[in-house]
């Protein structure tokens, strides 16, 4: 292949990713974003962006990253576990139940605004 050739190829790829974005391509969906089966996949913002964090159940009970804590603005969930924010005073833990195939593409307004840790059960 010559560099004419190749110039005109990565032309045609640039132009047609530019009419993708122009066209209004597809937002992330739970289907496109990224969670390896078995995880529990937490990003700080919604829509699948922002700094993103993945648990599985083997790693047993763990406090959320300092990032993320109280600040999850979507999920994607393809194992079982459980959300707990803990209420301080007094000394009580609130609890969301997550089931494989659960997602949620705005959650900071729910309880992603408040999760403290993940754990395999409730």
């Amino acid at each position: 292949m010559n560099l004419r050739t190749s110039a005109k190829r990565a032309v045609t790829v640039a132009a047609a990713v530019g009419f993708a974005v122009l066209a209004g391509a597809a937002p992330v969906s739970a289907t496109s974003a990224s969670a390896a089966a078995g995880d529990i996949c937490l990003w700080s913002g919604s829509n699948y962006s922002g700094n993103r964090w993945c648990w599985r159940p083997g790693n047993g009970y763990v406090d959320v990253p300092r990032n993320l804590h109280d600040n999850v603005g979507s999920f994607l969930a393809t194992a079982n576990g459980c959300f707990i924010n803990w209420i301080r005073v007094p000394t009580r833990k609130e609890t969301r139940r997550v089931l494989s195939g659960d997602y949620r593409k705005n959650y900071k307004g729910d309880f992603g605004g408040k999760i403290d840790a993940i754990a395999p059960r409730c």
